[in-house]
């Protein structure tokens, strides 16, 4: 979809208009525009622009006219991993002390991580997600005496008993050359205690924890427990495999069990949710956190308003809303307690342990070129070796962070 507005913007009437890029298209969101733009009486008024469906299209326009300046751009929905660049380009407003303290009242910790650069927030989380392991009921009654495995380990040896039973078996997970692989690289990464990069983002952090990790993803790769497909598996494909009763266990979003019951209300029926499998025995998985944050343009004529918009798109009221028509989860953790979040989420307490104790990716001004590596470096996930493959993400990462190299 292409945009709506060109550069620059009119306020009507004298009422300020706050323009918004992101986000505006998910279903229901106007609804909560037109709530907002009643509330505030006059004092300032939303515009949701249109951009496009994918992350890298949104990313490629919103660079184009923050770089060019443009007057028009007022309150941007940024995806969680940009906040560094557009910060350390200057094309975003740190919060004030008092904005920043009523942005995070009552925020999970992890969304707010990933608005904050160099101690400093520059964005207000608007929504989050965390990936969850689906799995079939039926399935593990057989061989995990109705016990959810609790880690890789004990996930691999259940798909292996229904393997040599002749039933499903295969594990989901999205090891396609795209971001999702670098969120599961990073989900098991983090599990094992290990980071990709610095604090600062100065320099990586490779070392025998991403070992582990690489080889966890080849061993999932190269088992005969996965998809055939896998390394072309996208969230789609995941989906897919768990719909068709290819897929025991399934690494997907929380959207997994609404979208199921659309799609087939049998395997719906015996489907169940536990959290993402842990890569050490007796420790949490840290999942990595998705989701989108408002930011105010520097360049907006209506940086105060701008504030006042996104506070109110992102209300506790309205996040409930936006949770129950988008199927978007909150970053306010109350709402987490609301009946009507609880009756349409089950899943909603799992989701929230795994948000509380979640990891984000690295927060790098130059996080697309870091993921463009990963996600190639790792492609296919069977090709992965180990301390050879460890020691390439970390020439290949260093050059990134220091401006060197082509990018794959």
């Amino acid at each position: 979809m292409a945009t709506l507005a060109a550069c620059g913007g009119g306020d009507e009437g004298g009422v300020p208009t706050i323009n918004l890029f992101g986000g505006a298209s998910a279903t229901g969101f106007q609804d909560l525009i037109d709530g907002c733009n009643e509330q505030a009486e006059g004092k300032w008024k939303i515009e949701g622009n249109l951009v496009p469906s994918d992350a890298d299209g949104q990313r490629e326009q919103m660079v184009r006219r923050l770089a060019a300046g443009d007057t028009g751009m007022d309150l941007i929905g940024m995806d969680v991993v940009w906040t560094a660049e557009f910060a350390e380009a200057g094309w975003i407003l740190p919060l004030t002390d008092a904005q920043r303290a009523e942005a995070s009242e009552g925020t999970l910790a992890v969304p707010l991580e990933t608005a904050t650069w160099k101690d400093k927030l520059y964005a207000i989380p608007k929504h989050t997600n965390a990936q969850l392991m689906w799995y079939r009921k039926s399935l593990v009654d057989k061989v995990g005496n109705g016990e959810p495995p609790k880690t890789w380990d004990e996930m691999f040896d259940m798909a292996e008993k229904l393997k040599a039973e002749g039933d499903p078996y295969e594990i989901g997970f999205t090891g396609a050359r795209y971001e999702g692989l670098v969120v599961g690289f990073n989900t098991i990464l983090s599990s094992f205690g290990g980071t990709i990069v610095n604090e600062d983002s100065t320099e990586t952090t490779i070392d025998d924890k991403t070992v582990q990790a690489l080889d966890l993803l080849n061993k999932l790769a190269t088992s005969g427990l996965a998809n055939a497909s896998l390394s072309n598996s996208q969230e789609p494909e995941v989906f897919a495999q768990l719909q068709n009763g290819a897929s025991a266990f399934s690494l997907n979003w929380p959207y997994v069990l609404s979208a199921m019951r659309e799609a087939s209300p049998k395997i719906a029926e015996d489907l169940a949710f536990a959290p993402f499998p842990a890569t050490v025995e007796g420790q949490p998985s840290k999942v990595t956190v998705g989701g989108m944050n408002f930011a105010i343009s520097k360049f907006s004529e209506h940086p105060e308003e701008s504030f006042e918009a996104a506070m109110c798109l992102r209300s506790p009221e309205n996040q409930l809303k936006h949770s129950l028509t988008a199927g978007e989860p909150p970053v306010i953790e109350s709402v987490f307690e609301e009946a009507e979040f609880k009756e349409a989420y089950p899943q909603g307490q799992v989701l929230l342990d795994s948000l509380e104790a979640a990891s984000s990716r690295p927060i790098s001004p130059v996080y697309q070129n870091i993921s463009t590596i990963i996600s190639s470096t790792l492609s296919p996930p069977s090709s992965i070796d180990g301390e050879n493959t460890a020691e390439e993400l970390d020439t290949a990462i260093n050059d990134a962070i220091v401006g060197k190299g082509i990018l794959p």
